[in-house]
């Protein structure tokens, strides 16, 4: 593996061990969940109109950004910038896999990939594919360098022989309201691995790669992801932490999992849903929810 010298601080701060408190407080955790899907269910009737709402990362960094921030309301289209996540996690996981020698190989790979199942016309190719195909070659040069450079960091940054067990690279998982059809919420992230308590104990981790200006809003960004992973995980699998970490600077941000962050990704989604339909969200709802 490439050396590096971010890796060994942004690998201990994913790996390593959970302090005493959030250990304890895992049964707390466990109890909150139980009364978290139905609360949400009733935070998103009155949002969303009798529509269906799948709620991202997207959405909760728009809803909690200043007014005046323009960015955050630009529309999605697929360009460089928007499509070198996809690749350079396929990037990755090739690489991690055994199956390219590079980030630069398995960035080839993910591109013609994707240009192939546009070609062969296969019912699996997705909007990136059809988009990278419509591309001239110096489009796809660019495409390319931009996804070699976010694979390179993100493979750079890790130390990935210190993972226990093989991470999942680029799986993001989707939370459906088992109480209500109008609303799922996914939990995004780039890595996602099992670390071990002092007591060998297992818990999940989960790497966050961000993008943008460093903002205070981001704890409450990572407490959506905590809250999810919270309703998601079984007993023998407990959420343990998430982290959130900015390529360009290596700025991390640390998020254990616990009531509290649990509580705080209830009021994010309750502020992202009150946000999207511009009404404020019923407080009493809020309250319950992170009880």
């Amino acid at each position: 593996m490439a050396e590096n010298w971010p890796a060994p601080t942004l690998t201990a701060a994913l790996l390593g061990p959970l302090d005493r408190h959030i250990v304890d407080d895992r049964a707390s955790v466990i109890e909150a969940t139980m009364s978290i899907p139905r609360a949400l269910a009733d935070l998103a009737v009155p949002r969303l109109g009798g529509s269906s709402f799948r709620l991202t990362d997207h959405h909760v960094r728009v809803a909690l950004a200043p007014h005046d921030d323009a960015t955050a309301v630009i529309p999605f289209a697929w360009s460089p910038r928007t499509a070198r996540r996809a690749l350079g996690l396929a990037a990755v996981r090739a690489v991690v896999d055994g199956e390219a020698r590079s980030p630069v190989d398995g960035t080839r790979r993910a591109v013609s990939d994707a240009l192939r199942s546009v070609r062969d016309g296969e019912r699996s190719a997705a909007s990136m594919d059809r988009w990278l195909a419509g591309l001239p070659a110096a489009g796809l040069t660019a495409v390319e360098a931009d996804a070699v450079t976010w694979a390179t960091r993100l493979w750079c940054a890790l130390e990935w022989t210190a993972f226990e067990e093989g991470p999942l690279i680029g799986r993001d998982r989707w939370w459906n309201s088992p109480h209500s059809s109008l609303l799922a919420i996914r939990s995004r992230a780039e890595v996602r691995s099992v670390a071990h308590d002092s007591e060998g104990h297992p818990f999940s981790v989960h790497l966050v790669v961000l993008g943008g200006r460093r903002r205070a809003t981001v704890r409450s960004e990572l407490s959506v992801v905590a809250m999810v992973e919270a309703l998601q995980a079984p007993r023998s699998l407990p959420p343990g932490r998430i982290v959130g970490w900015w390529p360009d600077s290596g700025h991390m941000v640390t998020v254990d999992v616990d009531r509290t962050s649990v509580a705080e990704g209830v009021a994010t989604v309750a502020r992202t849903l009150a946000r999207t339909e511009g009404a404020p969200a019923p407080l009493e709802v809020v309250t319950r929810a992170a009880a």
